[in-house]
């Protein structure tokens, strides 16, 4: 397409592609004007946005603080332009010196989205670190074994090795001095009567009530990395900066065992782990990190056979085919084993 993009030339092919796009495809608009502008393409990228029949400024702002430079390049941009009509226009030959130029410049925008890349990315390790120690702390000092929840008796299962949070307490990070604090009692109150509106971007908080569910996600030292939360209502939230990749929780023992359940979440595990096999179950957290948690987990366990618990979702719109289902049926094709799609008590067939 071109020797070198310029923000003009992203602005015109954007014109060839309607804002009315699915979140993914959307996202990815977000991420190649990243990766090629930094900051600089946020404004094309909002401008274009507003021609969406369902913009919200403040989801097209969350969008571009969440997208990462080189996920995406500009070429995500040149093909999408192309299927919507766009065609490269004639250009006048350059000279050699402006084309040594235009290069130049585009290398140098290159390394510095490389330098963007590789320092958000130090940071963002370095949270996981902070998030992970906080989180630790919580499950030591913050929970208790005993307790009961509206979400398990509803889904008719008990606790397998989570707790219930003992009180209120808040986990606020702070992008900004890198910080992450747990509050309780009265410090809560004084964070929200002290918080400016709107709140700042570079602060973030979750808040755990008294009696919610506690699932550690551990890695294979036995590491807590993060804790997922499922209140009272059956909504699960995991804190910014979580280690989500990787990061699982076992009902039962791994030592031994012949067969190996790997469940989306905390419920599908605990249902089959009650139905009396004796072989333990790992909840990955979600359908994304089966294969991650199984490539940490398998190797070096022979004669272990997966079993893969599928979710009973309803079919996506795209592939006509339960989400849960393509996830285990990828897993299976990886490493093998069987798939089941266990059911709750009182679910219909």
């Amino acid at each position: 397409m071109y020797e070198s993009v310029s923000l003009s030339d992203a602005e015109d092919l954007l014109r060839f592609i309607s804002p009315d796009l699915d979140r993914d495809e959307w996202f990815s608009v977000a991420g190649a004007l990243k990766t090629e502008f930094g900051d600089a393409g946020q404004t094309p990228f909002d401008s274009w946005s507003q021609g969406g029949r369902s913009y919200d400024k403040g989801a097209c702002a969350s969008t571009w603080r969440s997208a990462k430079p080189g996920h995406y390049t500009i070429g995500t941009l040149v093909k999408m332009a192309k299927e919507g009509g766009w065609q490269p226009p004639g250009r006048e030959a350059l000279s050699p010196a402006d084309l040594k130029r235009l290069r130049a410049e585009q290398e140098e925008r290159r390394r510095q989205r490389q330098a963007e890349i590789e320092a958000d990315e130090a940071k963002r390790n370095r949270l996981q670190v902070a998030v992970s120690e906080a989180c630790t702390t919580i499950w030591n000092e913050h929970t208790r074994g005993l307790g009961s929840s509206p979400y398990l008796g509803k889904k008719g299962v008990g606790a397998h090795g989570i707790r219930f949070f003992s009180r209120s307490l808040l986990l606020v990070i702070d992008d900004q001095t890198e910080t992450v604090r747990i509050l309780t009692g009265a410090d809560v109150k004084r964070f929200f009567a002290d918080l400016p509106k709107p709140r700042p971007d570079h602060l973030s908080f979750l808040k755990f009530g008294p009696g919610a569910v506690a699932v550690p996600m551990r890695d294979v030292e036995g590491r807590i990395w993060a804790i997922q939360t499922i209140n009272h209502q059956g909504t699960k939230l995991f804190p910014k900066y979580a280690r989500k990749k990787g990061s699982f929780h076992v009902l039962g023992d791994l030592d031994g065992a012949q067969l190996v359940g790997f469940a989306e979440g905390y419920a599908t595990a605990a249902t089959c782990f009650e139905v009396g096999t004796g072989w333990p179950v790992v909840v990955c957290f979600d359908k994304g990190n089966m294969v991650s948690v199984a490539e940490s987990l398998l190797p070096g366990r022979e004669g272990v056979t997966p079993i893969w618990l599928a979710d009973n979702d309803p079919p996506d719109e795209k592939t006509g085919k339960p989400a849960g289902l393509t996830a285990a049926q990828k897993c299976q094709s990886r490493f093998g084993g069987a798939i089941l799609m266990p059911r709750f008590p009182g679910e219909a067939a």
